[in-house]
């Protein structure tokens, strides 16, 4: 917003309850996350907008709710602080958030030059590194909304950006892998044909299609939108996915869940496999793996299951079941003893 147009101040002050602590939390990420800027201690100060408004007009109503008191206003002057000062905080804010990006953006080519350095650049490493690349420019989109007076870091960010893609354009140049085609020639799927798609499965959700939800929105698709439809019903319009007719499903001994690390390369992830085996021991019951936390996972699924009887609420409540298994299985294993014993008496050559 340029500064000539800025013709009032909308402030929000709060007062929050002691508990639940995590509200103040989640508070201060909101206010974060709408560009907000604290101006004295729970006063924080945004452009006056019919958006910032209505934006602090709902996050008043939610401090209100959760037992809190808030009151928002328009205010021409702000005592004690000029308008330079408050936009400065404004300028500050934005370059601290693009200074993180723009290292982000840096830190990812840096990886993908060493990587191409070394010849170790597969058609599934570089989607990975595509699709990290456009998480990392939607985070530089969300910023950019937010920056309402032209932070100086915003240009850096995106010439940042724009090397990033720019890099990883020459690299699939140099590899000469066709763009248009879903299966790339390792035997992968490119993830770039995979994104921000619609999503089909059967209804009546359980442990593969919870799993496989889980797995598409954290590791192949952020923005994927999915849809439940009557078995037997021919997916159209989407990606179909453990489902009769669709490529993404049981193969041979594998599970939908085993067959998507494999399509979308990530075996190569120990807390995903682990997941998988999990997945396929408690889906296809033939204790393949003997893991033992399916009975545990597939009793608070098959609960969740009868409790929420709505496909989309359960997806979204199985989410965080998924995240504290992938969280519990890339944990490092704890030394034994006899590692321990390992590490501090190292076996001496014999001598000759």
């Amino acid at each position: 917003m340029p500064t000539s147009r800025v013709q009032s101040w909308l402030l929000l002050v709060h007062q929050l309850p002691p508990k639940p602590t995590s509200l103040r939390v989640r508070i201060w990420r909101k206010l974060q996350q709408l560009g907000a800027v604290a101006v004295k201690n729970s006063i924080y100060v945004l452009p006056f907008t019919e958006k910032t408004h209505e934006d602090f007009q709902w996050l008043r109503q939610e401090i209100a709710t959760c037992g809190g008191e808030a009151t928002v206003f328009q205010a021409k002057t702000v005592e004690g602080t000029t308008d330079k000062e408050i936009m400065a905080l404004f300028h500050r804010a934005r370059d601290e958030d693009y200074a993180r990006v723009t290292a982000a953006f840096e830190s990812l080519a840096g990886a993908l030059r060493e990587e191409k350095r070394g010849g170790r650049v597969s058609a599934g490493r570089l989607a990975h590194f595509e699709i990290d690349t456009q998480k990392l420019r939607s985070d530089l989109d969300e910023i950019a909304a937010t920056d309402f007076f032209g932070a100086r870091g915003r240009a850096a960010a995106f010439a940042a950006y724009e090397s990033c893609r720019k890099l990883m354009q020459g690299v699939r140049r140099d590899r000469k892998q066709p763009t248009g085609n879903m299966r790339a020639t390792d035997g992968m799927v490119d993830l770039l044909q995979y994104q921000g798609r619609r999503w089909l499965t059967r209804k009546h959700l359980h442990i593969d299609r919870l799993a496989c939800i889980w797995l598409i929105k954290r590791f192949v698709d952020g923005r994927a939108r999915f849809s439940f439809i009557t078995d037997g019903e021919p997916p159209k319009n989407g990606v179909g996915f453990d489902m009769f007719g669709a490529d993404l499903t049981h193969h041979g001994e594998d599970c939908t869940f085993e067959t998507m690390l494999k399509r979308f390369g990530l075996t190569g992830n120990p807390a995903l496999c682990g997941m998988a085996e999990v997945v396929h021991d408690i889906d296809l019951k033939d204790r393949k793996f003997s893991r033992k936390e399916a009975p545990g996972l597939d009793a608070v699924v098959t609960g969740l299951g009868l409790l929420l009887k709505n496909d989309h609420k359960l997806a979204q409540q199985a989410a965080g079941i998924f995240d504290g298994l992938y969280a519990l299985l890339g944990k490092p294993a704890p030394k034994t003893q006899t590692d321990r014993h390992k590490t501090k008496n190292p076996k001496t050559p014999a001598k000759r």
